[in-house]
């Protein structure tokens, strides 16, 4: 998992950080993972609400999943499902299909990411690596 700040101002301009960002960790080039992006956000907004967005896609190339967590200066406006600004995203990438591993880092992150206290304490400047004690370290060395 990696963690990067952002000074994004709009969601264009996030979706291309968390690409360039993502590139190196896993080997894919930043325009498709950009592309993949922007296709998945066509389809449905990946913000969940609560200034929380979360960006999911996956990938044959990938053989285990990778997070990347970005706490951004200013909330944006993300088309997030209750309308409100996004401070807060988790980029994943997986492999294609989607491995069990992958499923289960998914569904835990986002369980997480709707507690109130767990979104309060990312604001303040928490370590978001917390969130993946439970299962982010194992799970993320495993190959799916």
């Amino acid at each position: 998992m990696a963690v990067v700040n952002s000074c994004a101002t709009s969601k264009p301009q996030l979706l291309v950080e968390l690409a360039a960002f993502a590139m190196p960790f896993v080997d894919i080039d930043h325009m498709k993972i950009l592309r993949a992006l922007l296709d998945r956000e066509a389809v449905a907004s990946t913000g969940l609400g609560m200034g929380v967005a979360m960006p999911c896609i996956r990938f044959k190339a990938l053989r285990r999943p990778f997070a990347l967590f970005s706490r951004l200066q200013r909330p944006i406006d993300y088309h997030a499902l209750d309308g409100r600004q996004v401070d807060l995203v988790l980029l994943f990438l997986g492999p294609e299909p989607a491995s069990e591993t992958y499923l289960e880092i998914l569904v835990s992150a986002s369980r997480a990411l709707r507690d109130h206290n767990v979104r309060d304490q990312l604001r303040a400047g928490g370590d978001p690596r917390s969130l993946f004690a439970a299962f982010g370290d194992s799970a993320f060395k495993r190959t799916g």
